[in-house]
């Protein structure tokens, strides 16, 4: 991909946390753990409904390796055989689908709006509804968190309001109430995205339950990791089959790639899951070094109990690491990660995301500020970076085709009617007219992109010469 996406340093997220009295608000780097209680330790979030998961301390003990297995360990041995014969089943894929009625749905809806009234920290959930209580309500969106938490109405009332939270951290009020797409991502996170290091993948594993991959290392942001992993999470939970069915995690953490300072961004990762309409089956963790394999420590440590107990790693080479995941229903091959971490389909999953962008802007409002033009779009500027923006080379294609019938148009409206049809053709196929507005882009008016086809006309007739 050749957009110049250039990953920006890490900026300071504004994120509200709850305290024993009141609410404070603080401003993070990178989840700096300044702000946090010295005192963390590994925390039980089974009993935790506490909406600020992105502004919590990684524990100290996340990065013990033999601590942490120890305490899943533990939780393992107080399942029943019940139990864990459900968790072996679900890590292997051999389980059936959630069976649902109108009546279970109606009725796990039903509990888990009594539940939410019961919480008493939702200030973004209540903002969410004063702003669109039809959003809020609806009933498909508060389904897929009712089936992340297999119809568990109290569990799935606290992802729903933490949903709310996680949203108004990452993307700010504005956004609250808006289904996220590719044109509200910044720079960095447009970067993340396209790199291809995090997918939900289109294949599924032999139960046929969705895989999101994804490998840590890359320079990117802990924003842009936690803006893409939102941005993927509800662009695929609108598959009701996936709601259903589960998703299966593969995460890679190769030592060439990797720094002892990312922990707390692996963490914070981890932790934004619980904020998340996603039902993890299994967490699978690759590693192939001591190094690895203590970054992936710390996603055990974030994940709640449901989710400690489903995780498995997996160490060694990439092609035994492959072998290793086939015995979990995962093919090898599945994975698009290639030795030295690199990504095997990153052509077509890139083409995969234009598709999607085109099809985003069709159905959802008009942005009228963007930060990361797609293809589609016309850009407003002189010089080279513009000139050869894909979508300016196919606008002087367009022109160039019209030519003929523009020089021999007869009268002013005439000329102006072929200008109005090219425009329309640029928006039907998504794109936009953009100028620049200091560190992004927004929209021309109607009139003003009909002057830019006309200027374009006007250009050609000059280059070859036809007075």
């Amino acid at each position: 991909m050749n957009q110049g996406l250039i990953p920006a340093r890490d900026n300071n997220i504004k994120i509200w946390f709850a305290t024993s009295t009141h609410e404070k608000r603080c401003s993070m780097s990178t989840m700096n753990n300044e702000h946090y209680d010295e005192r963390a330790s590994v925390i039980d979030h089974s009993e935790d409904s506490n909406p600020n998961i992105l502004s919590e301390k990684m524990p100290e003990n996340a990065t013990n390796v033999d601590e942490i297995d120890s305490i899943i360990a533990q939780q393992m041995m107080k399942l029943s055989v019940e139990d864990r014969e459900k968790v072996y089943s679900d890590v292997h894929g051999v389980k059936e689908g959630e069976k649902e009625t109108k009546e279970t749905i109606q009725s796990g809806l039903d509990s888990m709006q009594r539940e939410i009234e019961k919480l008493q920290h939702k200030e973004a959930y209540d903002m969410a509804c004063t702003k669109d209580q039809k959003y809020v309500e609806s009933r498909s969106f508060q389904l897929a968190f009712l089936r992340a938490d297999s119809f568990d109405a109290r569990k799935a009332a606290i992802r729903f309001v933490r949903h709310f939270q996680v949203k108004l951290d990452l993307f700010g009020e504005e956004k609250l109430v808006m289904d996220i797409v590719q044109d509200d991502l910044d720079r960095d996170t447009m970067g993340a995205l396209y790199s291809g290091t995090g997918q939900i993948l289109d294949t599924t594993d032999s139960a046929g339950r969705c895989i999101i991959a994804a490998v840590f290392g890359a320079p990117w942001t802990t924003r842009a990791y936690l803006q893409r992993a939102f941005y993927n999470t509800m662009m695929t939970i609108r598959d009701p089959y996936k709601q259903i069915h589960g998703y299966i995690i593969v995460v890679y953490s190769l030592a060439h790639s990797s720094q002892q300072g990312d922990a707390s961004k692996h963490y914070t990762f981890s932790r934004i899951s619980e904020g998340l309409p996603v039902r993890i089956e299994a967490l699978h963790l690759c590693h192939d070094s001591p190094k690895g394999q203590v970054l992936l420590t710390v996603s055990k440590a974030a994940v709640n109990p449901s989710i400690k107990i489903r995780t498995r790693t997996h160490y060694g080479t990439n092609q035994q690491i492959m072998l290793s995941l086939a015995g979990y229903g995962i093919k090898p091959g599945t994975i698009p990660v290639g030795e030295g971490c690199k990504i095997t389909n990153l052509d077509a999953y890139q083409q995969r995301l234009h598709q999607m962008r085109s099809i985003e802007r069709l159905k959802e409002p008009k942005r009228q500020k963007i930060n990361v033009p797609s293809r589609s779009d016309i850009l407003f500027g002189k010089g080279t970076p513009f000139q050869n923006h894909h979508g300016n080379v196919q606008l002087r294609n367009m022109v160039s085709e019209r030519y003929k019938a523009y020089a021999k148009a007869a009268t002013k409206g005439q000329k102006m009617q072929i200008t109005k049809e090219i425009v329309q053709t640029v928006q039907q196929n998504s794109g936009l007219f953009l100028r620049p507005d200091g560190g992004s882009w927004v929209c021309v008016e109607e009139e003003a992109a009909r002057q830019k086809v006309s200027a374009l006309f006007r250009s050609l007739r000059i280059r070859i010469g036809d007075t």
